[in-house]
């Protein structure tokens, strides 16, 4: 009889007024509908953004894998007439190949494997064509340990702000903090 989301019930049944509402689809105020679809469609795969394309430049992204094994630590957008290349940076050594599709696809590929190159910092860095954001895709990554391809996931997010902007945010937020840090010894002198 209990649901077996009990706090998403109470959620519900808060916004909605009533246990009844939860299940019937919370449908007597237009905006409590409106919160209890969001947070369902939240939960539920990656679905793509319906935002306009980004326009060309550079852009610092989030990423998400499905394995803490296998995940990205930078990754950069480079949209050029619509075109997207990723140049995402593993934080180790593990994987020194990537293939869009399936471990068992990767095998036999002739074409359309990534090979890793270093970074100036040293970490395995690849730079890769990216067909969606916002979307799940198939990826192969290929582990040195066990030379084997193993089956992942990757979503690419669209991105907020150009990377020379956010550089420019870092950079006036960093000499914020060491003019604040000047102005307080002066104060305290």
């Amino acid at each position: 009889m209990f649901p077996k989301r009990p706090a998403a019930t109470l959620v519900a049944t808060l916004l909605c007024g009533s246990l009844a509402a939860p299940l019937a689809g919370c449908t007597s105020g237009s905006s409590s509908s409106s919160i209890v679809s969001s947070s369902a469609a939240s939960s539920s795969e990656t679905k793509p953004a319906q935002t306009a394309p980004p326009a060309d430049g550079t852009y610092n992204i989030d990423v998400t894998t499905d394995s803490s094994m296998f995940r990205s630590e930078t990754c950069t957008l480079t949209v050029k007439d619509g075109v997207y290349t990723a140049t995402i940076s593993l934080p180790g050594e593990g994987f020194s190949r990537l293939y869009f599709g399936s471990a068992q696809d990767a095998e036999k590929a002739t074409e359309g494997v990534y090979d890793y190159r270093l970074n100036d910092e040293g970490k395995y860095t690849f730079d890769i064509p990216v067909r969606a954001l916002d979307t799940e895709l198939p990826i192969a990554a290929f582990g040195q340990r066990r030379n084997t391809w193993y089956d992942h996931t990757i979503v690419f997010h669209t991105p907020t702000q150009k990377a020379a902007e956010n550089a420019a945010d870092a950079a006036s937020s960093s000499s914020a903090q060491a003019n604040g840090s000047a102005t307080n010894a002066q104060d305290s002198a």
